[in-house]
């Protein structure tokens, strides 16, 4: 019988394995690997111990933030121990029982018979990505315990004249708060939320008008609606969802990011470049100003009512140090208001610029590659606000 010719095609198919010897090796390992970490995955979440190796920060947040139907957003009352993050760096965060970042969870007295200060302002005030101890509020407070004072934190993400006004209404009058001074921290982003993020419903509570305040919007969603909404399966969140060892190496890249960010990347903000740039000045920066100075007459009139004096205060962002943004003009705005209005006015730029060096100003006090303070920063604003504020 004569032997058919074997198709040489057919051959090279039936053999590749065996052609390719190291290739078939790599390929069985990668292939038993990703066997054993689904299955993995797969058996810790029969058993319920399994838990994603990445949470995205705005659902993490959703744990201790909330949205409110008077002032728009604020934290969540006794929050203990919760590791919340910043900037793929973890911090813990504590509220007290009246849903201020505190030092733990306490039971705040809505009266007192020692002075209370209370001090309210945004991002940088909260105090993002640092511990309260360790922020300028926290710092203060401990700082204050030896002459029977103490510190509260009304502060959170994204609040603005608007909410200040609105919430402190909120808590001398709904609440019945009883405190002794009050001092907002006026943020240079403040301005854009004013004049485009948020305005008063027909009963004066505040709502969402546009863009900028979205800024930390996700974030005051009910946690209900957070878990309700799915993230979008990319390969990152596939991963992370449904394997143990590889959806951990996103944390592991994650961390790494932050660590070779550019200290830069602060720079360059819309929400701060206003007070250089005209037009962003004219964009939002006027009007911001002059609205947030119509919500912070109201804060005055309701604490003059209450005999509670007013300090108001200022601070530059990265891109003012940067710039030598000395003149700024939210300082002049802010300064001249304070003057106008009889109200005690402290100029924080001072406290960090004029810089010999910006970029080793900007390095030594701002979280890398962001444009809130790290912990010097902190420290920093406690020593000048320490000296106006000496009891």
């Amino acid at each position: 019988m004569t032997k058919q010719p074997i198709n040489p095609t057919i051959a090279n198919k039936a053999n590749w394995f065996e052609a390719n010897p190291k290739k078939t090796i790599v390929f069985i390992v990668i292939f038993g690997f990703l066997i054993i970490d689904f299955s993995l995955a797969a058996a810790l979440k029969i058993v319920g111990v399994f838990e994603p190796s990445y949470v995205t920060s705005k659902v993490r947040e959703a744990h201790y933030r909330r949205a409110d139907p008077v002032y728009h957003h604020g934290l969540k009352k006794n929050i203990s121990n919760y590791i919340a993050e910043w900037g793929k760096h973890d911090y813990r965060v504590d509220t007290n029982s009246l849903g201020f970042k505190d030092s733990h969870n306490r039971a705040i007295p809505l009266n007192s018979k020692h002075k209370r200060i209370l001090i309210i302002g945004d991002s940088f005030t909260e105090g993002v990505g640092i511990p309260f101890d360790k922020t300028f509020v926290g710092l203060l407070k401990n700082g204050f315990k030896r002459h029977s004072i103490d510190v509260l934190n009304a502060a959170a993400t994204s609040y603005s004249p608007i909410i200040y006004y609105r919430k402190i209404k909120y808590l001398i009058e709904t609440v019945g708060l009883k405190f002794d001074a009050v001092v907002v921290l006026i943020d240079l982003s403040d301005a854009e939320d004013e004049a485009l993020g948020y305005r008063f419903d027909e009963n004066e509570n505040v709502i969402s008008q546009g863009s900028a305040a979205n800024i930390g919007a996700a974030e005051t969603k009910p946690v209900s609606e957070q878990k309700n909404t799915k993230p979008p399966m990319n390969t990152k969140e596939f991963f992370t969802q449904y394997t143990y060892f590889l959806g951990r190496l996103r944390n592991l890249s994650a961390f790494l990011k932050t660590k070779i960010r550019a200290w830069d990347k602060g720079l360059k903000q819309r929400r701060a470049l206003w007070t250089m740039d005209k037009a962003l000045y004219n964009e939002f920066g006027e009007k911001g100003l002059n609205t947030g100075a119509k919500h912070m007459l109201q804060l005055k009139e309701l604490l003059d009512k209450q005999q509670i004096p007013l300090t108001i205060a200022v601070y530059p962002w990265p891109d003012q140090i940067y710039n030598n943004d000395i003149d700024s003009k939210q300082i002049l705005f802010w300064h001249n208001w304070s003057k106008t209005n009889k109200v005690e006015f402290i100029n924080l730029f001072s406290a960090f610029m004029p810089a010999t060096s910006p970029e080793k100003t900007i390095r030594q006090y701002y979280i890398k590659g962001d444009v809130h303070w790290n912990e010097f920063g902190h420290q920093q604003v406690y020593q000048a606000l320490k000296i106006r504020m000496q009891p």
